[in-house]
């Protein structure tokens, strides 16, 4: 390279700024500089100064670890750019990877706040054990406890994060609050987005969702749990609670290759905490190999949820089997790749089954020997109906037991688990198939179960008999259980939880005495029982319902004419009669789907103080048809696309741009499952209208200012199979109500049209219904109804507008 530039190089080179100055000073050695450049001691400049404008372009060396001509000769870049090489070095150039010398080695940066620690360590960077206990004044009340937990940050599909999630839901439903800590969060930025992700995808909770970034735990109470190896270094580490626990869902040390994270997760269990194990085998572990105290709780599965059901047939003895299979390949301890060695070799046996792939969105393979689907990641109802439509499942468990094949075996499905320490001593002899872990004994433990339906149908049986008694409400006891015993304090049997009515239900009533019996027994099944009242308003049935209601001494029962009945008005009379905190209502015919329906709303609600009401999801009934199915849980499911909780300042913008859909979403609200704030009912009552009340209060709720939320787990089984004359009136009344109090035009004004519209409806459910297998009868059933729909909404905006309606 030339010793000298251009004279415009020399000239924009000359230009140095204060901060290019500051930056490179700590890298520049003016003693070297001085005395390798006499002619610049001599001269008496600033050497610095003078190796930012001139001296890098005569090549001249800052210091004897950096060669100017080498990093000029080394990247033509710099020179392209006229760049003074020091100052790239030093900005950029050493984050790069780029030397500063021939043969010289690449700096590492310096900064005294760096850390180059993994999240997931930094909590056992910064823990130290923690000794003593403050900020305590009184004993704790053993009905309710003040319980924190510090969990891995989690995504949707986590078992482990279920059964945690679940534990806090069930202690809450007992009397205890609880708050969840995500430690060093991946997926959660925002503690809000968090609780939402846990109610929509896990449970619903109560508890207040927190962020630790660092490790600390800043809080104090009666005990704190840790979930994951990491996570017992902070709780360690914590020293404001009565006792601490780990709650210990596996041998985390067998997740890893010998290592950083094994070696930690194996030291995780010599921290001085309480153990709570899922299962027997941990609990024998942690207390023989780690010399813990330990209790344990059997994993379960939810009764309502996974059970055999009669509308589903398997296939039987002459068509191909189905092989239900837990494909969970990122997780390595569940051992798929043993799964699909055995499925392979089966597969160049014999061609009479095919498998169904669960728990992944994407597996690592394209293809097979043998037919095959994979379903990703399924919620609990679906799981249920794979589960009852298949032969055998397969779920392999290489450390502790899964709560997979306890969801099985409820649906009646024979199960082959991997043969392992855990797996024999959880499961009794007979209950599942345990096979391998060489993929050939797999394969045998496959291909008998496939040829032998009475072997099936035995291991069926004996499994069923087991899993009958695993619920996790028994799981929770044990839990709490644990926590007492640790703390030294005891539940006393006249300890009683509280009994303060805090929850009202609503109920209209008229001429339905077999729906209402039914919506009766499931409020009577709510965990919170105690704590509600019923009050039902019967406008004067004739068909029993009325006597029926007055034989119950539970129920709260008002009389009223025929002619006195009006949506709004009736609710308001029932929301009068009580003193509870919250209102819920219900119709006659929207059945509670759990018994934590009560209990979900009202956790919900004190989560959100800002909220003034709260709709919860409707469940088709499983009679109605199957459009009807999926129409419902299509508009309910695109609520989890949005925020719990809306409010006009959810989205500033959209609010002040006027967005019809946002608007509508906003005021969206059913009263068929619903639950209002008293003190807000008090300030904003039903309005008195014949039709659409709740999305009107909706409406008028938001405008003032409040916020509304969506329950998705406080459900009730409520759909109808309207036929064409019940669709048409009820589109009638729908395009009436939205002109005049929403200003929505449901239909265009020229039948023409309408004509147009409801043709390509039809045309477009023809092509849906192809996926459905419905018959002729059924297909020409919907195309009438779609028609009828669209005649209601043209015929019901023209009476609207022919009354001149203003929209209001």
């Amino acid at each position: 390279m030339p010793s000298s530039f251009s004279r415009r190089n020399r000239v924009a080179a000359k230009i140095v700024s204060q901060e290019e100055i500051d930056a490179a000073a700590p890298y520049f050695d003016s003693d070297f500089y001085l005395r390798t450049n006499p002619d610049v001691a001599e001269k008496g400049v600033d050497p610095l100064r003078h190796y930012l404008t001139q001296g890098w372009m005569e090549r001249r060396d800052p210091s004897r670890n950096f060669s100017t001509a080498f990093y000029l000769d080394a990247y033509p870049d710099i020179v392209e750019h006229n760049l003074n090489p020091l100052i790239h070095y030093v900005i950029s150039g050493r984050h790069e990877g780029r030397r500063a010398k021939a043969n010289g080695a690449v700096a590492v940066g310096y900064a005294r706040d760096a850390t180059v620690v993994s999240k997931h360590l930094k909590s056992v960077l910064a823990s130290t054990i923690a000794e003593g206990i403050k900020h305590f004044n009184e004993e704790p009340n053993a009905a309710h406890l003040n319980i924190h937990w510090v969990v891995p940050d989690f995504s949707r599909g986590g078992g482990g994060h279920m059964t945690i999630f679940r534990m806090v839901h069930l202690l809450e439903a007992r009397g205890h609050k609880c708050t969840i800590w995500i430690l060093a969060p991946d997926f959660h930025a925002d503690a809000s987005d968090a609780y939402d992700d846990i109610v929509k995808y896990f449970q619903c909770i109560g508890a207040d969702v927190k962020i630790s970034v660092d490790g600390q735990i800043d809080a104090y109470g009666d005990a704190l749990i840790a979930t994951g190896w990491n996570t017992a270094y902070a709780v360690a580490a914590s020293s404001n609670f009565r006792e601490k626990f780990y709650f210990v869902q596996d041998h985390e040390p067998q997740f890893y290759p010998t290592g950083t994270d094994s070696l930690l997760a194996e030291a995780s269990y010599n921290q001085d905490l309480a153990c709570i194990c899922a299962g027997v085998w941990l609990k024998q572990l942690m207390e023989t190999r780690y010399g813990r105290w330990a209790r344990s709780f059997d994993l379960a599965y939810d009764h309502e949820v996974y059970k055999p059901s009669a509308g589903i047939a398997r296939p039987s003895q002459s068509e191909k089997k189905k092989i239900a299979v837990y494909a969970r390949e990122a997780t390595s301890r569940r051992c798929v790749s043993l799964a699909l060695m055995a499925l392979e070799l089966l597969g160049t046996e014999r061609d009479d089954f095919e498998v169904h792939f669960f728990g992944q969105e994407r597996l690592p393979f394209s293809e097979v020997n043998y037919e095959a689907w994979n379903h990703g990641v399924l919620n609990g109802a679906d799981l249920a109906k794979l589960y009852n439509e298949c032969n055998i499942g397969i779920c392999f468990s290489a450390t502790n037991y899964s709560l997979v094949p306890q969801e099985m075996m409820a649906c009646g499905l024979p199960v082959i688990e991997l043969n392992g320490d855990s797996t024999r001593s959880i499961f009794p002899e007979g209950v599942v198939a345990l096979a391998g872990p060489q993929p050939e004994d797999i394969k045998n433990t496959v291909s008998e179960l496939l040829s032998s339906e009475q072997e099936r149908e035995h291991q069926r049986l004996r499994a069923a008999s087991w899993v009958t008694d695993l619920t996790w409400e028994k799981a929770a006891d044990a839990v709490e259980a644990a926590i007492l015993e640790r703390m030294e304090i005891a539940l006393a049997p006249y300890v009683t939880r509280q009994t303060t009515k805090v929850l009202d239900v609503v109920i209209p009533t008229y001429n339905g005495v077999s729906e209402i019996e039914r919506v009766v027994e499931a409020l009577r099944a709510q965990t919170m029982y105690r704590e509600m009242q019923i009050y039902c308003i019967d406008s004067s049935s004739t068909d029993g319902t009325q006597e029926w209601l007055s034989r119950q001494s539970d129920i709260f029962l008002s009389t009223i004419s025929q002619a006195e009945f009006q949506h709004g008005r009736t609710r308001n009379l029932g929301a009068s009669l009580g003193q509870g905190a919250y209102v819920a209502f219900l119709t006659q015919d929207a059945i509670p789907a759990t018994q934590y329906w009560a209990n979900d709303i009202c956790q919900m609600m004190r989560h959100f103080p800002s909220a003034a009401g709260l709709f919860g999801r409707h469940l088709p009934y499983p009679n109605h048809s199957r459009v009807v199915r999926e129409e419902i849980n299509q508009h309910f499911n695109n609520m989890l696309k949005y925020p719990l909780l809306l409010s006009k300042d959810t989205d500033v913008q959209k609010w002040n741009s006027g967005d019809i859909g946002w608007r509508q979403l906003l005021h969206y609200y059913s009263d068929n499952n619903s639950c209002m704030r008293r003190d807000i009912w008090r300030e904003i009552p039903y309005p008195e209208v014949d039709y659409g009340e709740d999305q009107i209060w909706a409406k008028e709720i938001i405008e003032q200012g409040y916020s509304k939320i969506y329950a998705p787990t406080a459900t009730v089984y409520h759909s109808h199979d309207y036929g064409p004359s019940d669709t048409y009136k009820r589109s009638v009344i729908e395009a009436r109500f939205f002109y005049e109090y929403f200003g929505y035009e449901l239909a265009p004004m020229a039948e023409s049209e309408v004509e147009k519209i409801v043709s390509h409806e039809q045309k477009a459910f023809g092509q849906q219904a192809l996926l459905y297998d419905l018959s002729d009868a059924e297909v020409r059933l919907r195309e009438t109804l779609i028609s009828q729909k669209h005649r209601g909404w043209f015929d019901g905006l023209k009476i609207a507008k022919a009354a001149q309606y203003t929209p209001r």
